[in-house]
């Protein structure tokens, strides 16, 4: 039957480019992996330029994929499904955009198109090293193919095509909908007109906020780039050449690590706006699942940094940026596969895919570990140990404090994933940020003060006297500014004892050595050469934050004291009353220093809510002014 109205063309082109970029990103990979494999040159090049020409197809298919859905969703093409899903009539260009990564199809393309512009960045640059690097990345386009295809192969569902119309989903039954289906029980021919009568889901309210339209972008931006370092190592592994990647992964680590950071503050300042955490980290399962993979590219970076300055750590390197492409991949399977729904707040649904999830990681995490395993002996390894006052030796114990933290923090993010294994029913309690803290403090203290001290370490070896000598005034200085800070800063963690809030003043001490200690590298050690200076730049930075979020942390306050309304849910503090306040229009309650009023409501056509006027009165009446709370 031909049903009125409905505009196929799109999503038969869309359909189109998900089957090329499958084709032609396996075909990219064998071309590029028969280079790689190849002794000749001329036959080397020709399996090259063939590899080239595929991956090529591949991103012009993605990037298409990408503008054609855009397309069906700004003009509101209700018949399919994404579409009607994921979108309104009433969002504006920048949330319809964001309309596309809300789903799990759009995010997975949204990684593939990083991948593609990341890939052309790859092949005009890696020279020798194109091929193996290339075959990596377009096998893991040929997986995030696999994710949107939607396809049933002998009943098992292969991807969630984005593609899918409304009419072929079990939204539109004659049980469910009546009105679309005639008596003989056929769909109507015009039942799009009852669908264009309505309007779309629309765009979760949580996610209609400005850091939403550039907090995914960016992240998969480092779930992309955290790709490159990974493909160097194994291009290491298979041509034996286990040292002549490393000059060129460099840069692509520092790019990652630093996407990925952006991407994952930009998710906590969104966190922190919409989900009212009240913090700059809840902890999170969603929040943990990203965060670990960048704690041991980290790692990875540092300990390159020492191979290249003496020759150890080769292999630790080589663990460490395996490792930390394979913790991305698992995180997908963390978030996407509907086992966080019950602890996280902002984890996706189960689509049914989860077989291929782990596929996803297992595929990569095989092999990848199997050549590590194989070469491992081969990998150089220098017999003599690392002199205790030397910089190689604290910047390795600083690696590893970072994958162990890493290691603490997944272990405990997988507890749900553990206990639907293996029966369990294992959990963190109630308070997760303190389970969590309780152990982060203290790798917070070790690293800022390794941070301070390490800059001032020669490799190879140190003389005592010249360390204590440098270590003096920055010392003494963090010492004064943070006791000043502890004795004035009204810093108060007595919540959980003397014990605790002991460790974080002598975590305040660490940050604020971190800054002064580079500081003063920077000066007397580099001479103030800025261009020289990007390590401790970067510490200084890290620092800083933890400075502030000590001070920022310890000032927070809870306002919406609720002691007396009974409509309230959750746990009841018997001194200061629930924490959620339920607000009446026009009645004021008590915040604090100030007065709240829930004036009224903006809502848009439909009559769903989008933000709540609070008109907030100082008590002194010298202010006042609306917060619009969405």
């Amino acid at each position: 039957m031909k049903y009125i109205g409905e505009h196929l063309l799109p999503g038969q082109f869309g359909q189109f480019f998900i089957v090329l970029s499958l084709v032609s990103s396996i075909v990219a990979c064998l071309a590029y992996w028969k280079s790689a494999r190849t002794e000749g040159l001329n036959e080397s090049a020709g399996w090259k330029k063939i590899g080239r020409i595929a991956y090529s197809l591949n991103a012009i298919s993605v990037f298409a994929i990408f503008a054609i859905i855009y397309y069906i969703i700004s003009n509101h093409y209700f018949e399919y499904y994404y579409a009607w899903n994921h979108s309104d009539r009433s969002l504006s260009p920048k949330f319809l955009l964001s309309s596309i990564w809300e789903g799990q199809e759009g995010s997975f393309i949204l990684w593939a198109f990083w991948h593609g512009v990341l890939g052309f960045i790859v092949m005009a640059t890696a020279k020798r090293w194109e091929a193996p690097v290339m075959s990596v990345l377009s096998f893991a386009q040929f997986a995030l193919s696999t994710m949107v295809i939607g396809l049933y192969i002998f009943g098992i569902k292969i991807g969630s095509n984005p593609f899918l119309l409304l009419r072929e989903t079990d939204l539109i039954t004659a049980s469910s909908t009546p009105f679309l289906f005639e008596a003989s029980g056929n769909l109507r021919a015009d039942y799009l007109r009852f669908i264009y009568e309505g309007d779309g889901a629309g765009l979760n309210q949580l996610l209609q906020n400005y850091w939403m339209v550039i907090h995914p972008p960016v992240l998969f931006l480092g779930f992309a780039a955290t790709i490159i370092p990974f493909a160097y190592a194994i291009g290491g592994l298979i041509t034996k050449d286990y040292t002549g990647w490393l000059k060129q992964a460099l840069p692509w680590s520092l790019f990652a690590g630093v996407a990925l950071a952006t991407g994952i503050m930009m998710g906590a300042k969104w966190a922190y706006e919409s989900l009212s955490f009240g913090g700059y980290w809840a902890w999170d399962p969603v929040e943990n699942a990203s965060f670990v993979p960048w704690l041991i590219l980290v790692a990875g970076i540092h300990t390159q940094i020492i191979f290249r300055s003496t020759g150890h750590s080769l292999r630790i390197t080589y663990f460490f940026y395996i490792l930390q492409f394979i913790l991305i991949l698992y995180s997908t399977y963390l978030t996407r596969s509907g086992d966080l729904q019950d602890t996280s707040v902002h984890a996706f649904t189960n689509l049914g895919m989860n077989w291929q999830l782990r596929i996803f990681v297992i595929i990569f995490l095989l092999p990848a570990f199997y050549l590590f395993i194989k070469n491992y002996k081969k990998i150089p390894h220098l017999q003599k140990e690392e002199e205790t006052y030397s910089r190689e030796f604290w910047m390795f114990i600083g690696s590893l404090v970072l994958f162990l933290s890493a290691l603490f923090i997944i272990l405990f993010t997988s507890l749900p994933v553990i206990n639907k294994i293996f029966g369990t029913s294992f959990t963190v309690g109630s308070d997760v940020e303190f389970f969590y803290n309780r152990i982060q403090v203290f790798v917070a203290i070790v690293l800022g003060i390794l941070t301070a001290v390490t800059q001032f370490l020669k490799y190879k070896n140190t003389s005592r006297a010249y360390f204590a000598k440098k270590m003096a005034a920055p010392l003494l200085i963090s010492i004064i500014i943070s006791l000043m800070i502890s004795l004035f800063g009204d810093i108060h963690y007595d919540k959980y004892g003397l014990g605790f809030l002991a460790a974080i003043h002598l975590a305040l001490f660490a940050s604020v050595f971190a800054v002064f200690g580079n500081l003063f590298y920077i000066i007397n050690g580099l001479k103030g050469k800025l261009l020289a200076s990007g390590a401790s730049i970067a510490h200084i930075g890290f620092g800083l934050f933890l400075v502030g979020v000590l001070i920022s942390s310890a000032g927070k306050e809870v306002l919406s004291h609720n002691r007396v309304n009974p409509l309230n849910f959750g746990e009841e503090n018997k001194e200061k009353g629930t924490e959620n306040l339920t607000m009446f229009q026009g009645v004021r309650i008590d915040m604090g220093d100030y007065w709240a009023t829930y004036v009224k409501d903006t809502s848009n056509h439909l009559g769903n809510i989008m933000y709540f006027h609070i008109l907030m009165e100082s008590k002194d009446g010298k202010k006042s002014f609306t917060l619009y709370a969405d």
